[in-house]
C-alpha cells in the first residue's frame, strides 16, 4: 500500500510546478478548502517506496502574532511597554481556510514534505504548518533535513 506524502510549498505557483515536474505532468488538480491553494495529486516513488503525493501550499505565513488587547490602543501604554509585551501568535479569520484545508489533508497522510524557501522567514512558515500537521497526528513527528 502506498504511503500518503502531504507536500506544502510557500505558494501556489510552485506546488503547482513542483507537481508538474515530478509528475511529468501528470498530476490531478482539484479544489479544496481553501479557494486559492488547488490541491494537487500524483503517484510518486521516494527511494523505492510508493507515494501518492498530495500537494498544495500555504500563502506566505499562516499565523500572525498579536498583541493582547491592552496594548492595541494607541494610548492605552507606554511604547516601551510593547517591548515586553506578550503577544499570541494565532491564525487570523482570513486565513482559517488555509489551516483547515492542511489540518483535513494531514489527516490523511502519513509523511510531510515542506518545500519553502531556505531563510528564516522559510523556517518560521515551515513551525506553522508542522504545528498544523501534528495537532492532527497521534504519533511522534520526525523531522528531517536536507
Amino acid at each position: 500500500m502506498p504511503v500518503k506524502v502531504l507536500n506544502v510549498a510557500e505558494k501556489p505557483s510552485v506546488a503547482k510546478e513542483v507537481s508538474r515536474i515530478l509528475s511529468n505532468g501528470g498530476a490531478r488538480s482539484r479544489r479544496g478548502r481553501s479557494q486559492y491553494n488547488p490541491i494537487w495529486e500524483f503517484c510518486y516513488t521516494i527511494n523505492g517506496t510508493q507515494c501518492d503525493m498530495v500537494f498544495t501550499s500555504v500563502a506566505g505565513h499562516l499565523m500572525e502574532l498579536e498583541f493582547l488587547q491592552q496594548y492595541k490602543r494607541w494610548r492605552g501604554c507606554s511604547p516601551l511597554d510593547l517591548y515586553t509585551a506578550p503577544v499570541v501568535k494565532d491564525v487570523p479569520q482570513d486565513k482559517a481556510p488555509l489551516k483547515d484545508n492542511l489540518q483535513q489533508l494531514a489527516r490523511q497522510c502519513q509523511w510531510l514534505v515542506l518545500w519553502l524557501d531556505c531563510d528564516r522567514e522559510g523556517e518560521n512558515i515551515s513551525f506553522e504548518v508542522i504545528g498544523c500537521y501534528a495537532a492532527t497526528q497521534q504519533s511522534e513527528i520526525a523531522v528531517a533535513v536536507a
